[in-house]
């Protein structure tokens, strides 16, 4: 009987579950040549098969024992949806096995919400290795364990695995986002913060020496072209929170994650896992790919006793939300 010693990886730290508070490519139907993969296919990778549909855990087979030096990708199931790219963002399920046992290590579990990342390089190799492929796709990726996680993962995970183990990773890849709002460019009227963007869309804020508004303010820095936002949905979101003329933000979806949570577009006022009812009037309606700077007041914003960690009870809240999709429930 195959064991599982661990259902997720603390590294990744946002799954693609809701979020309950705050504290690319065009499509394709495969690999395209304008997009070059992170890694290429070799002769360990090509050994594997893994059965079962993309809704359950794979059953990988492969010689035992396998072992491989270099990280190779083989793309065993070619999905039909959206190409991920450089930069996007992922759902993966991720299965990883032993290459001198064949047994099954670590499984996120079909079941769950699996694991959310961005396509960067880096250990550890959840997103990049799916860079070019399509939301569909089974990936077999096969290596050493500490080349494709990383050491400092092994070992915060207790993972029963050495740096130099070859394991065999089974990616199924569920969902893309763009890595940013992708939206038309606009300027926002007189009275709200000045924002800059950084190259990945991180936003930064310049205040006036005017008073924090005492009204919730709502506009789109850049407007996008995809679903609108409604009440009860699901929102993939980046988000960065800051008060009203501070130095650093409170919350920081770039920086603490590096990934976007899911935000349930409901008010605190009829449900305990949504936002502030000013955040959730200034969402809806919004369509993805856009970007929303709010400037939210106290008395639409938090209740006292759910204040965020490191904001002043009062304070006139601003908000830069990128909306990146909705996620099915």
């Amino acid at each position: 009987m195959k064991r599982v010693f661990v259902r997720k990886f603390a590294v990744v730290a946002l799954s693609a579950g809701v979020v309950v508070s705050l504290a690319g490519c065009a499509n394709g139907p495969s690999i395209i040549d304008a997009c070059t993969p992170a890694y290429s296919s070799g002769s360990n990778s090509a050994l594997v098969t893994a059965s079962g549909d993309l809704s359950a855990d794979p059953e990988a087979e492969f010689p035992t024992p396998l072992i491989s030096t270099d990280v190779e990708n083989e793309l065993l199931i070619e999905g039909d949806g959206d190409t991920v790219g450089a930069g996007d963002i992922t759902t993966l399920q991720i299965t990883i096995y032993s290459g001198e046992t064949g047994e099954q290590l670590i499984s996120t579990g079909h079941d769950s919400s699996g694991l959310r990342v961005s396509v960067t390089e880096g250990a550890p190799h959840f997103g990049d290795i799916a860079q070019c492929s399509t939301v569909g796709s089974r990936i077999i990726t096969t290596g050493t364990a500490g080349d494709i996680l990383g050491t400092e993962n092994i070992e915060q995970n207790q993972l029963p695995l050495a740096d130099d183990d070859t394991i065999v990773m089974v990616s199924d890849v569920e969902s893309r986002y763009a890595g940013k709002a992708d939206g038309a460019s606009k300027l926002a009227p007189a009275g709200f913060p000045s924002v800059v963007l950084a190259p990945n869309g991180q936003p930064g804020f310049t205040f006036s020496t005017s008073e924090a508004p005492t009204e919730l303010m709502v506009t789109a820095l850049k407007v996008g072209s995809g679903e609108t936002l409604a009440e009860g949905d699901a929102a993939v979101m980046h988000v960065s929170g800051i008060e009203w003329g501070a130095d650093s933000t409170f919350t920081n979806s770039w920086e603490d994650s590096g990934v976007p949570g899911t935000f349930l577009i409901e008010s605190t006022e009829t449900s305990d896992t949504g936002l502030p009812p000013g955040l959730t009037e200034a969402l809806i309606g919004q369509t993805v790919g856009s970007q929303v700077l709010i400037v939210l007041p106290a008395d639409v914003g938090f209740a006292a006793d759910a204040l965020p960690t490191g904001v002043t009870s009062g304070a006139t809240l601003v908000f830069v939300f990128d909306i990146l999709g909705i996620q099915e429930q």
